[in-house]
């Protein structure tokens, strides 16, 4: 379920194309997020359900459905399932519009037409034919690539490669190496290099055109991580919301009977998991470690100004989890210690009351601990290996590794 209009009710929304239009403006600003959920059609009721409790939200008679159709948005390039429906205790019908993720708007449009054709007329053919076109679908062996997403907020921050550094392949080297190359390009003791360490899993220097490659890898990332960011912040702005509007509502009741659409609302106005907590703060850590690691390599915005964006989702859902106890608690990933340092020289005042009231665990770590690799909401995963055909290591990872070695070398020293 992407957005739902009661006709009249809503600012500038009178028809259904003022909806359609509505629902394209409020995408190209960031400001549709897609509220998973299960809609079943059956021979008098369409109805939407809990994909996880299967739990009943809203059911609509056939009898109440004045038209559904699959609808293309302007600036859209895949259909939606449009429901109009008339509910009797309503001056006006509510307009929804859903996009779907194993079946096309197309089939489901067919599947409640038929289903409404056999209600009005007592003849089932039709809604037998779009049955037996959906199993069809459904009977395919599909791939979770090739299921299509929700409906895509347009994500406001991106990190992109610095024009100066798309041509360093050729030129001189940039302005500050990813750590790992620095150290491979330093000689050791007997003029080796010093990327010849065994406890490495690099084999080697990858070349000034691979490191680009490398650089322009953990940027897709890093543009992944903010991505999910946005939506998890975008989710809690849009649970605040339904939750205000249910209250709302709750104080005007003057029945015990829920109103029309508040199971809608009701879904939509549940807060996010403890688990996706967890998982959105370890990924702003994450985040700020792969800035402090890309600090050569990206501009405009620059590492310190994408630095400051995350601050402002970070103070939500440290405000919005009861205070910074819980995301002092999230201990994986480790920072680096140069994500700590480009923290320590770029936070202002305020930032750095919000970092410094998390705790040890937003602070560099020297013990190891099991690897963290994100997982995104899209599904997405970086390509794993390079066109030489070797396995490209986590960045973060790969750089607290670099980092423990370093550390080990210098007790050494301290020793000897």
């Amino acid at each position: 379920h992407l957005v739902t209009f009661c006709l009249g009710e809503d600012d500038g929304v009178h028809t259904v194309e003022d909806a359609s239009r509505k629902l394209a403006v409020m995408d190209s600003q960031g400001r549709v997020w897609a509220q998973e959920m299960l809609l079943r059609v059956s021979p008098d009721h369409v109805t939407l359900l809990d994909p996880a409790s299967k739990e009943e939200l809203e059911s609509y008679p056939l009898g109440a459905i004045v038209r559904c159709d699959a609808v293309m948005p302007p600036g859209r390039s895949r259909s939606l399932l449009l429901l109009v429906c008339q509910e009797p205790e309503r001056a006006q019908p509510d307009v929804h519009f859903f996009q779907g993720l194993r079946l096309g708007a197309e089939l489901i449009r067919e599947d409640v037409q038929g289903a409404l054709h056999n209600y009005r007329s007592g003849r089932g053919e039709r809604r037998a034919a779009a049955l037996r076109a959906t199993q069809e679908e459904l009977q395919r062996d599909r791939s979770p690539a090739a299921e299509t997403p929700p409906l895509q907020r347009r994500p406001s921050v991106r990190a992109v490669i610095s024009t100066v550094e798309r041509g360093a392949g050729r030129g001189p080297p940039q302005e500050k190496p990813i750590p790992e190359a620095e150290e491979a390009q330093r000689p050791g003791p007997a003029g080796t290099s010093s990327s010849a360490d065994p406890a490495s899993p690099d084999l080697g220097p990858r070349g000034p055109d691979l490191a680009v490659l490398q650089a322009e890898r953990e940027v897709d990332i890093l543009n992944h991580v903010f991505d999910d960011v946005e939506s998890f912040v975008l989710r809690l702005q849009k649970s605040a919301e339904a939750a205000r509007v249910l209250e709302h509502r709750e104080r005007g009741r003057r029945t015990r009977r829920r109103a029309a659409g508040e199971g809608l609302l009701t879904l939509r106005a549940k807060p996010p998991s403890e688990a996706e907590y967890t998982d959105v703060l370890q990924k702003i850590k994450y985040a700020f470690s792969l800035l402090a690691r890309l600090r050569g390599n990206i501009a405009d915005p620059s590492s310190p100004e994408l630095l400051h964006f995350l601050f402002g989702p970070l103070q939500m859902i440290v405000n919005t989890s009861g205070g910074p106890e819980f995301a002092s608690s999230v201990r994986r990933p480790h920072l680096t210690s140069d994500a700590v340092a480009l923290l320590r020289d770029n936070v202002t005042p305020r930032e750095n009351e919000l970092w410094t009231s998390l705790g040890d665990s937003w602070t560099p770590a020297p013990e190891e601990g099991p690897p963290y690799r994100p997982e995104f909401f899209s599904g997405w995963e970086p390509p794993v290996t390079d066109p030489q055909g070797r396995a490209w290591e986590d960045p973060v990872e790969k750089q607290l590794q670099h980092e423990r070695r370093r550390r080990q070398v210098r007790l050494r020293w301290v020793r000897w």
